[in-house]
């Protein structure tokens, strides 16, 4: 397999990122996906956090990037030399093209953009799995309380106020607890596509039912 058949982006994805990380010298969690870095020798377990898809980012030194710029970073190559040494583990062939500095600064600038973009989905997401978990966890309280209050009713009046509060609480506690089911089971292309979506379109994904695979939606 030739570098024409295969793009740079594509050599880069064939090596498997505990693999990667195994050859570089990291201390590999495969489930947890967390080791300690050792761009700057740190010895907290946690602090290096990857994905499969190739980003990761070191919460302590804030290094960050995706299998190239890591490969880059702990053998201190250049790009090319990174490439070579990723087609290597792929065991593929990679035949750089002489770019022009323009070129290649391009090809930089839409790494840069990817990977920010990339990283501001997983903060969106985490941020929407807190969300979604927080409300989850009032409704459950709240709904606690109201049972308690329903046992401890004097009067007609009294309980069935409570229970119109229950009833009305129903709807609520059935959303959080679906959008929460679904951050948990999607698989990365819907988990993206549920990030970028308007609240409106997420709430009606939501109810209709989000597929857990990587399918398009349709």
């Amino acid at each position: 397999m030739t570098t024409s058949q295969t793009s740079i982006r594509e050599i880069a994805a064939l090596v498997p990122m505990p693999r990667l990380l195994a050859v570089l010298g990291f201390a590999v969690h495969a489930k947890s996906r967390r080791a300690p870095c050792i761009l700057h020798s740190g010895s907290n377990p946690t602090a290096f956090s990857w994905r499969e898809d190739g980003l990761w980012h070191c919460f302590s030194c804030n290094a960050g990037g995706d299998r190239i710029t890591l490969v880059r970073a702990v053998k201190q190559l250049s790009f090319v030399q990174s490439m070579r040494f990723l087609a290597a583990l792929a065991e593929v062939e990679y035949h750089p093209e002489n770019l022009t500095f323009g070129e290649v600064e391009r090809m930089r600038q839409r790494r840069a953009r990817a990977e920010r973009a990339a990283w501001h989905v997983r903060d969106e997401i985490a941020s929407l799995l807190r969300y979604y978990t927080n409300g989850l966890h009032r409704a459950d309280r709240l709904q606690a309380s109201i049972g308690r209050e329903l046992l401890q009713a004097q009067t007609e009046g009294e309980r069935l106020v409570l229970w119109e509060r229950l009833a009305r609480l129903c709807p609520v506690i059935s959303f959080f607890y679906a959008a929460w089911d679904f951050l948990w089971k999607a698989k990365r292309n819907a988990l993206i596509r549920f990030a970028i979506a308007s609240p409106i379109l997420r709430r009606r994904l939501i109810f209709e039912g989000i597929p857990t695979h990587d399918d398009k939606f349709s």
